[in-house]
């Protein structure tokens, strides 16, 4: 733990951190317990803990990230800070609560809610960074090891607060993971699956600019929107997986639901903001068949919060269900009608 330089301090006066504690954006944790191979994927910067469950992180994600910063400008991607609270649940394990790198363990279930969108503005010359305070509010034990965990988080940027963030896990040894997998496999058709070949949609569509960044694709059939990503994306595949990784099924549930939204005629254009995301993780996504996405679009709120119920399957079960809440970015024009606006959404 250092003390952050006085420039630091006046973008980010630090609300959340308690007297005493002093948090530094100078250099990123190692890349190792952030469970990012390349060292530009990491966003968390320092990290302590206060407490037997009281912990505060500093993050920061780059201002020219090939994929959080791919949208229009005005503000800050929402899901950015969010993949650096993720990171961040794995630096607190690893760094403070003696969890071994190379422990498998699942997150089963993720909630975080925007409280503050105006956080998110963009601020002439400055990254989006900020503080994360974790606790642990309940621990399941087999003897003595720990085998379920659920975090409470709360961010703060600029100095306001920005998110809140739930995070439920799930812990095993490798041999028990192994076991499990090839379990799991063995029930599926994997070794008779074939991917149906499908057409990406356009980056516009879905609020991106770069087509590298688009990932999910449609096929003539299927009940909605294909999880098509690049294997070779550098940051939805930082590392290798045995099945489809969850930062890549959250931005694909993330797109379907802005499509749908368009389509419904709910968002005046996909310039809006994922204000509030939840996914239960029900089983893993095999990479040799077909993951189609849902999407089923609400009534808005009274603060203009649009949400869609999302879901992913994979050999006709649900193996992901949750919601995504959008809101229109403020500022943001009206885009001409979407190709299919008003159709049957996914």
């Amino acid at each position: 733990m250092t003390t952050s330089t006085g420039t630091d301090r006046a973008a980010d006066t630090g609300g959340l951190l308690p007297p005493g504690v002093s948090l530094d954006f100078e250099q990123t944790v190692p890349r190792a317990i952030a469970h990012r191979r390349q060292i530009g994927e990491v966003f968390v910067a320092d990290s302590v803990q206060r407490g037997e469950d009281d912990f505060h992180l500093s993050f920061q994600v780059p201002r020219a990230h090939s994929l959080w910063s791919d949208h229009p400008a005005g503000h800050h991607d929402p899901f950015a800070s969010a993949e650096a609270a993720r990171q961040a649940i794995f630096v607190l394990l690893h760094r403070h609560l003696g969890v071994p790198v190379g422990l498998p363990f699942s997150l089963q279930r993720i909630t975080f809610r925007v409280t503050e969108p105006a956080a998110y503005r963009v601020r002439d010359g400055w990254p989006l960074q900020g503080y994360l305070h974790y606790r642990v509010a309940d621990r399941r034990n087999r003897g003595s090891d720990v085998v379920g965990m659920v975090l409470r988080g709360e961010m703060e940027i600029g100095g306001r607060p920005a998110m809140e963030l739930t995070a439920e896990l799930a812990f095993m040894s490798q041999q028990d993971y192994d076991v499990f997998r090839a379990f799991q496999r063995a029930q599926k058709p994997v070794a008779t699956a074939a991917r149906t070949p499908h057409s990406p949609l356009d980056a516009a569509r879905v609020g991106r600019r770069d087509p590298g960044n688009v990932v999910i694709g449609e096929a003539p059939g299927a009940a909605g929107p294909l999880l098509v990503p690049d294997p070779r994306h550098p940051a939805l595949f930082d590392h290798e997986y045995d099945h489809m990784p969850g930062p890549a099924i959250a931005e694909g549930l993330r797109q379907a639901a802005l499509d749908a939204a368009c389509r419904a005629g709910a968002l005046p254009s996909p310039r809006a903001l994922a204000v509030g995301f939840e996914a239960a993780f029900l089983d893993f996504g095999e990479f040799e068949a077909d993951l189609e996405c849902t999407a089923e679009v609400g009534t808005a709120t009274a603060d203009g919060r649009v949400p869609v119920a999302v879901g992913l399957h994979q050999f006709g079960k649900a193996i992901v269900t949750g919601s995504v809440e959008l809101l229109p970015e403020p500022g943001a024009p009206a885009s001409p009608a979407h190709p299919h606006a008003h159709a049957k959404e996914f």
